[in-house]
């Protein structure tokens, strides 16, 4: 089930700080090793009524703010329910990745791409956590990006003081325009969020949810599994989260992970005889060039504006670098990075920094961060920081940004071409946290319902050696490895990984093999070549038409929020517009558009369905008119003769 926000480390490339404030308090008590929650109160109904749009019903249930205390006020948090098809055998509950997205925004696209043999047979939930959307939001967007600073390993003693007393007032301000107290901040974490489930699961009248997680979801369903073993069925953990790897270690391996899986796909382009012919020479080296030129003086380059106007800009090195990470967890995406670059190093810069504001959530036109109502970058602080003992007991914020630092040499994290991961958590050893900090429940080593644990060798979000892990301490989970596959893997049609799945949740079963390495090709959009430099090089209609969607649904289409219509120019002239229309088809008008020099294309290109992605197209080139229907297949004329 594929998300644009999937991903755990969603703020790599924002250095952020908070004051250092510890928080104490009454603590439950342990019981076998365990948090026993004090209460199960909560689970009355504050509003039912259809979602907007699609299937779901939203049922709004007051939770306490703490599962914890004797005593507390109460919450309000939203779960979408929709019932099953057919008749109904258990209840499928979705945790999605961040943290801090909004599990309810995102139903509909999840449930749209879902076999019908589980929406026939499961009742599917989906939620707002706790602090986004329709539960008590946590948002400081204002007083976040307008936050700037950054730091590694380089720094020297001035320069980490500075950093730390920069971010003395980021916490307090976080949390003044977010409405809550700093001595709130623990409410925030996972395993409270986990007992809102528990609370539903209650009013819901279930015996037992089956949990299906991606990405940091698979940290909420095991905090929910191991802290009520007994209400779960089945637990389908996809980017696997290990909760017992230390956090410093985890951010070395997922840097680590993300160099590497550029490495490989810089590579694999040279391997690829149409990728490699747009390299200029091997794309490895000309990459380490480009970023190595971009570290000495950012780049002049004119981006062109939809005015007709070219505006003068520089490409940076954090540019490159967020262009290239934010490209990482999914193969296409790997495949249109290697491409950006082939055009950059070629003198053709944009491409590149249209995906950096991709990755920046921002418009490409003017930098601005669009809003992004289905996630929440300051949730993603409120909840990682407390689910992870940043700061142990007797130390402080300081001395702990001195560990990171110091430690980056020995994780070897100066000599990695991308490093920003491994600094991506910094803002929590400083934001407030209990003076003994909580660490997620272990999930047991032998659990009553069946484990089955989704990971690709080439997941730089979660990198794979946290499935293998989890699958170490049980012996019965199952083990599902996708090579050279995403970040996330159920729901993209990868047969082996949907077949493991599904058997699942039809009849409780795992692979017959506690290991099972898939055989799927992970790659779906082959290499498109770069513009030709002129009207000889359009030789044929498909790859006429492939040029254009490429240029079309590139990753300002992806990043694109929809709100508001999107008009891009195109390199040589002319323009293309987004649009979304009430039923959910966007629109690409395109005006006069020339990615080569006096080969303008007009018309439009429709996306209908937003669930099924049908892709259609009609536009008149000056050699051509061409028409894509649905299923794949070009219509018209090209250079005078019907198209075959």
């Amino acid at each position: 089930m594929p998300s644009a926000r999937s991903r755990r480390p969603a703020l790599l490339l924002v250095a952020l700080l908070g004051a250092p404030l510890v928080l104490a308090g009454c603590r439950p008590e342990m019981v076998d090793g365990a948090i026993e929650p004090f209460t199960s109160t909560g689970g009355e109904v504050v509003a039912e009524r259809p979602c907007a749009g699609g299937d779901f019903d939203c049922v709004t249930l007051t939770v306490p703010s703490d599962h914890f205390a004797a005593a507390s006020r109460e919450w309000e948090v939203t779960f979408a329910v929709r019932k099953a098809d057919g008749e109904s055998r258990g209840v499928l509950v979705t945790a999605t990745g961040g943290p801090g997205s909004s599990g309810i925004l995102l139903a509909e696209h999840y449930v749209a791409a879902m076999d019908p043999t589980i929406t026939d047979s499961y009742d599917l939930v989906f939620f707002d956590q706790r602090g986004i959307g329709r539960s008590e939001p946590f948002g400081c967007d204002d007083i976040l990006w307008s936050f700037d600073s950054t730091i590694d390993a380089s720094a020297d003693e001035r320069e980490r003081d500075r950093y730390a007393r920069r971010a003395g007032d980021f916490a307090e301000d976080c949390f003044e325009e977010a409405g809550f107290s700093p001595a709130e901040a623990p409410l925030f974490a996972t395993r409270q969020a986990a007992e809102d489930l528990e609370v539903f699961r209650e009013w819901y009248g279930a015996e037992r949810l089956t949990l299906y997680g991606e990405s940091y979801g698979t940290q909420f369903q095991q905090a929910y599994a191991a802290a009520h073993p007994d209400r779960v069925q089945a637990l389908v953990l996809d980017g696997v989260v290990d909760v017992q790897t230390p956090i410093r270690a985890f951010a070395a391996e997922s840097a680590t992970a993300y160099s590497d899986v550029l490495t490989g796909s810089l590579t694999a382009c040279d391997a690829d005889p149409v990728c490699a012919d747009d390299a200029p020479g091997d794309s490895l080296p000309a990459y380490d060039e480009l970023a190595e030129e971009l570290a000495d003086s950012p780049r002049p380059y004119k981006y062109p504006l939809p005015d007709g106007e070219l505006d003068e800009r520089e490409l940076t090195l954090e540019e490159l670098e967020a262009a290239a990470a934010g490209s990482m967890s999914v193969p296409d995406q790997r495949i249109r990075f290697a491409r950006a670059v082939n055009a950059a190093v070629e003198g053709d810069e944009v491409p590149l920094a249209r995906l950096a504001a991709a990755t920046a959530g921002a418009d490409p036109n003017t930098g601005e961060v669009l809003p992004d109502p289905s996630f929440s970058p300051a949730l993603f602080l409120a909840v990682e920081c407390q689910d992870y003992p940043f700061v142990p007991a007797g130390r402080t914020g300081r001395a702990e940004l001195d560990a990171w630092l110091d430690g980056a040499a020995a994780a070897g994290i100066e000599d990695l071409r991308l490093d920003d991961p491994y600094y991506g958590d910094l803002p929590c050893l400083f934001w407030p946290h209990e003076e003994e900090p909580t660490p997620l429940p272990a999930p047991p080593a032998d659990p009553p319902y069946p484990v089955l644990l989704l990971t690709a060798d080439t997941d730089p979000n979660t990198p794979t050696a946290n499935a293998l892990r989890v699958h170490a301490r049980d012996l019965g989970s199952a083990l599902v490895t996708l090579p050279g596959g995403p970040h996330v893997l159920f729901g993209w049609g990868y047969p082996c990984v949907d077949r493991a799945v599904l058997r699942l949740l039809s009849d409780g079963r795992l692979p017959s093999r506690p290991e099972t390495t898939c055989d799927d090709d992970p790659v779906r959009m082959p290499y498109v070549p770069l513009p030709p430099d002129s009207d000889v090089g359009y030789q044929d209609p498909y790859e006429t038409v492939g040029l254009i969607v490429t240029e079309v649904l590139g990753a300002s289409f992806e990043s694109w929020p929809a709100i508001e219509p999107l008009e891009l120019a195109c390199r040589w002239g002319g323009s293309l517009e987004y649009s979304l229309d009430r039923r959910g088809t966007v629109e690409v008008a395109l005006d006069g558009c020339e990615w080569t020099q006096d080969v303008s294309v007009h018309g439009t290109v429709e996306v209908t369905d937003a669930g099924s992605g049908d892709l259609t197209m009609d536009v008149t080139l000056p050699f051509a008119e061409l028409q894509l229907e649905a299923d794949g297949d070009v219509d018209g004329t090209f250079r005078g003769r019907p198209v075959d």
